[in-house]
């Protein structure tokens, strides 16, 4: 492999590291998000229009299982990069 291509893998792979490192975070707020909103049915249900409050918490589910699978996505492409990098040194 010439430098360049190993080059553009390095910054592809480096892409890859921050996109993985913003998913996790999304997820850490989304979860954080999610655990709220539990949080808040259990003590205010009584007061809470309940097919709003699940619609709102599958909306976030939804949101946390949208993201973990960008997150599975970025990372099976690192994987790859990795064994492309390995192999062009």
């Amino acid at each position: 492999m010439t430098s360049t291509n190993s080059e553009d893998l390095t910054l592809q792979y480096t892409q890859l590291i921050e996109q993985e490192n913003d998913y996790v975070n999304q997820l850490v707020t989304c979860n954080k998000l999610i655990l709220d909103a539990l949080d808040i049915i259990a003590k205010q249900a009584g007061v809470l229009e309940m097919d709003t409050v699940k619609q709102a918490a599958y909306h976030l589910y939804s949101m946390e299982q949208d993201l973990n699978r960008k997150l599975f996505e970025v990372r099976l492409e690192k994987s790859i990069l990795a064994h492309q990098l390995s192999q062009s040194t």
